[in-house]
């Protein structure tokens, strides 16, 4: 069985190593001298949702950046990165609406293309180039569950097993099956999700109000502050547990079938092991958060903020966030020379305002770092066996 990179019972000394690395390197710049493209270049491909775009990162922060620096470094070889992956995708455009914006920037949140869109988009352009990926970093499917159905305290434990397990499970193994069709000599590495928030989700004033605000229903109104949060972290453990659990079996099922009687899997999933301290706005948050979130705010401050939340008073911590709230402004502007009707304007507001906040409970530049040296440790096995030190290899090039 493949080791894990930062196994629960090593994760602080781990996370020391990486603090320190961060702390010497911030960016992720690649070695010099880069290697020059040419025909032995490897082909690097990403598919997926925010997470695998990376949502409020900067370019060179971004975890398959990192990777695509690594392989350079270890391979000696060019790599060319080419990323469909984009925030909001859904799997499938079965398990969401269909966008009726266009967005023009992946920091916008969109359920298409959906990510079987983005492989299709991925397929024509490795023809044009006449060329096929080595590697592919995969993920999708906590926007086929919702977001907004992990954060709602009357959704049913048992719901989000029930949802998790068709779209992390049977969803992603049709998925992955259409790209091991596509592509066959290639290696896929499908990486997981983390818990939400936990125990040491931090419990002020701010957040107690955000947590109101994302649950108006009639049945969440009549619980205490302390039943909604409870509520909040058992499907928080839930989504965890069984999205674990259904895309490894999702990887199982493909290399017992398309892949099987490869010395090399095919696929192989790379588990995310986030521990409760590092949920969105816990006390190590590896997640982006809102600037002064964890400051306990009581009376002239918290109605401040009261009044504020949603507009430009009170801002997210992520790099890109200026950029980000361009494109949201753009994307979802007024439409010109048409009378818009009051549901339409207040859904096409609600949208650019989830676009302003979108890289909330992303990802940081360590969350980020985290999910680059776990794909890291599966990858340093496959770097001899897959021949990617050596000459170019022909199947990974489409004839």
């Amino acid at each position: 069985m493949t080791p894990k990179f930062c196994h629960r019972q090593f994760l602080l000394p781990c996370l020391f190593a990486i603090s320190f690395l961060a702390a010497t390197t911030v960016v992720a710049g690649c070695p010099e001298p880069i290697p020059a493209p040419n025909a032995a270049s490897l082909q690097m491909l990403v598919l997926g949702d925010s997470i695998m775009w990376g949502q409020g990162l900067r370019e060179d922060e971004k975890f398959s950046a990192r990777i695509k620096c690594w392989l350079q470094e270890k391979t000696g070889r060019a790599v060319n990165l080419h990323v469909e992956a984009h925030s909001g995708a859904v799997i499938s455009a079965d398990s969401g609406k269909r966008s009726n914006f266009l967005a023009r920037s992946g920091e916008v949140n969109s359920t298409t293309p959906t990510i079987n869109e983005e492989l299709d988009h991925a397929v024509e352009f490795y023809q044009q180039q006449r060329a096929a990926p080595a590697l592919i970093l995969l993920n999708g499917c906590i926007n086929d569950v919702g977001v907004k159905t992990l954060l709602a305290a009357s959704t049913p434990v048992a719901a989000i097993q029930t949802q998790a397990s068709k779209s992390c499970g049977d969803d992603m193994y049709a998925l992955l099956q259409r790209v091991h069709t596509n592509f066959p000599q290639s290696y896929v590495f499908v990486t997981g999700y983390y818990p939400i928030v936990s125990l040491q989700t931090a419990d002020n004033a701010f957040l107690r109000l955000l947590v109101k605000k994302l649950n108006q229903g009639p049945e969440a109104r009549q619980l205490s502050d302390k039943e909604m949060r409870a509520r909040l972290i058992a499907l928080s453990d839930e989504w965890y547990k069984t999205s674990t659990a259904s895309l490894q079996a999702a990887v199982d099922r493909i290399n017992a079938t398309s892949t099987a009687g490869l010395a090399i899997p095919k696929v192989t999933f790379v588990e995310i092991q986030f521990g409760p301290e590092h949920v969105f706005a816990a006390p190590d948050t590896l997640l982006w958060n809102f600037m002064f979130a964890s400051t306990n705010l009581t009376g002239f401050t918290k109605a401040i903020v009261l009044l504020s939340f949603g507009t430009a008073a009170y801002k997210t911590n992520d790099h890109v966030r200026e950029s980000r709230i361009k494109s949201c402004e753009q994307t979802f502007q007024k439409p010109k020379g048409v009378k818009e009707e009051k549901a339409k304007k207040e859904a096409r507001q609600d949208l650019f305002l989830i676009c302003r906040y979108a890289s909330l409970g992303h990802p940081n530049q360590m969350g980020a770092l985290i999910y680059a040296e776990a794909i890291k440790g599966h990858l340093q096995q496959l770097l001899d066996q897959a021949g990617w030190k050596s000459n170019p290899n022909p199947s990974l090039t489409i004839q």
